[in-house]
């Protein structure tokens, strides 16, 4: 028999061979990685999902503020500001649904502990129960197989040597043999044929008592694999119901509360008037607003004189050097000659000069002063009648102020009190002084319009209000031709810069 017609063939890695069961087995150290996966997943879209919260809230309360401090007015405004409600909402319905995926996550974890328990070495313990089971259900197979391949192989070796002999024995004819050799060639060849029977027989026996052990090993390795599909069926049937959860938790159109969001969105837009927002502006920004025209008015003496104060409004603050620049302020009033000298003490035209700064000095220092903090002053002096003419009353070249007795003080005293003067010495009195009483207006029983403040405002004056941004209180008169509005809050009068608030709708 020639043996070239039959060669060991390549595995074809079936189930069957040995060892290919360890795929199956793998199938089981999958789904425990896939447990795993599938809880990284639902844990991912549930943070996407409270981001996307967070966001929708952050950017409500942006565009609120954005739109609340900004032009828009009216029923508009109300409905611009309604309308971010929506996704607020929304922000609430979002994180509904990142806490129901995190109920569905616990619900996987607790049936991934259940059904996979972590082996020693890693792995999990139902894996290696397989593969133990796989290992005992093959091992006889297996044997029984080893012994069939050697036989084969035997008698692949004997076949392969006879038909060498043969082909020495045919050669003997070709040259010079003795016929001891050629006998020795003949005995060769009967020997091989001998061993490719024997071989022949074995390996036959050997291959009959395999396949004769063929059903055992079928049934017990198919027990194995049965148990393994009944453990994987079991993942993939509780993987349906987990992505059913997962369905359920992201399912927009089960959410009621969307279809309420929505309808009140709708009737919330349904709300905006022009012709209301339009009547609202004319009356408090347009042509139907009050207005003081001017009228002819009879020239008063008294009223020229008035210390009414005629303030400059001042700027919205920019910065922290306010309380810097009213210092300063205070500095230079001071030593302009607001508190007087008090009679009795010591007083020299040397110390006068270096203490009390020269009128070009005081004046280079005022216009250094932020323009929206100075108020203008409150006389014209170009109109003072009781102006001392230059140099009328000089006594060695310093300026010398009228006594009411009659006489004349060197260096300004006079009543009781030192002034200083624009020399640098003291005169006696300013009759145009900003203490004197001055006629104020009874609003009292006055009702006036609610404004709320955008910024902060601490007064300079003690005729000035103060307040903090966001409080609310009333405007008695509006703004005067320096910017400035006369208002009431907690009971108090006083002057507030027209551009600090804003009127607040009713």
């Amino acid at each position: 028999m020639s043996a070239g017609d039959e060669t060991l063939q390549p595995s074809s890695d079936s189930f069957w061979d040995i060892d290919c069961y360890k795929t199956t087995v793998k199938r089981t150290e999958d789904g425990l990685h896939m447990c795993s996966e599938l809880m990284k997943l639902i844990t991912e879209r549930s943070e996407i999902e409270m981001k996307y919260a967070n966001k929708l809230k952050m950017w409500c309360k942006k565009w609120s503020d954005i739109i609340d401090k900004g032009p828009e007015y009216g029923t508009n405004k109300d409905v611009l500001v309604g309308s971010l409600h929506e996704a607020d909402a929304m922000g609430d319905v979002h994180n509904g649904i990142k806490d129901r995926l995190m109920e569905v996550h616990a619900e996987l974890k607790k049936w991934k502990n259940e059904n996979f328990k972590k082996a020693m070495v890693g792995g999990c313990k139902e894996a290696k129960q397989f593969e133990d089971d796989f290992k005992k259900a093959q091992k006889p197979w297996a044997k029984k197989l080893a012994k069939v391949q050697k036989c084969k192989k035997d008698y692949f070796t004997a076949c392969k040597q006879e038909v060498a002999a043969q082909q020495a024995l045919s050669q003997t004819g070709t040259g010079a043999v003795t016929e001891e050799q050629v006998k020795k060639l003949q005995e060769k060849v009967e020997k091989c044929q001998r061993d490719v029977s024997q071989t022949r027989d074995k390996y036959e026996e050997t291959l009959k008592e395999l396949n004769s052990y063929k059903s055992i090993y079928i049934i017990d390795m198919k027990e194995v694999f049965d148990n393994t599909q009944k453990f994987e069926e079991k993942r993939l049937e509780y993987f349906k119901d987990i992505l059913i959860g997962i369905h359920h938790a992201l399912d927009l159109t089960q959410i009621n509360e969307i279809s309420t969001i929505y309808e009140l969105l709708k009737q919330k837009i349904g709300l905006s008037d022009a012709s209301k927002d339009l009547i609202w502006w004319s009356q408090n920004r347009g042509a139907d607003m009050p207005m003081n025209w001017p009228e002819f008015e009879e020239f008063s003496l008294e009223q020229s004189l008035s210390t009414r104060k005629e303030k400059s409004r001042p700027g919205v603050p920019i910065s922290s050097n306010n309380d810097t620049i009213r210092s300063s302020k205070s500095s230079l009033h001071n030593l302009a000659g607001k508190e007087p000298v008090q009679e009795g003490k010591a007083v020299t035209a040397g110390v006068v000069a270096s203490q009390i700064p020269s009128k070009a000095n005081a004046v280079q220092s005022t216009a250094n002063l932020t323009p929206e903090l100075n108020r203008q002053k409150s006389y014209d002096p170009d109109l003072n009648p009781f102006e001392d003419e230059p140099d009328s009353n000089s006594k060695g070249g310093a300026k010398v102020a009228s006594d009411p007795s009659g006489g004349t003080a060197e260096a300004g005293q006079a009543d009781g009190k030192i002034w200083p003067t624009d020399a640098g010495v003291f005169q006696t009195s300013n009759p145009f002084d900003e203490d004197d009483d001055e006629e104020e207006e009874d609003f009292s029983n006055q009702v006036g319009v609610l404004v709320q403040a955008l910024f902060d405002y601490v007064g300079h004056e003690k005729d000035e209000l103060s307040f903090k941004s966001g409080d609310k209180f009333e405007k008695l008169k509006d703004r005067d031709d320096q910017g400035w509005c006369t208002g009431r809050r907690d009971g108090q009068i006083g002057l507030f810069p027209d551009n600090y608030v804003k009127v607040v709708d009713q």
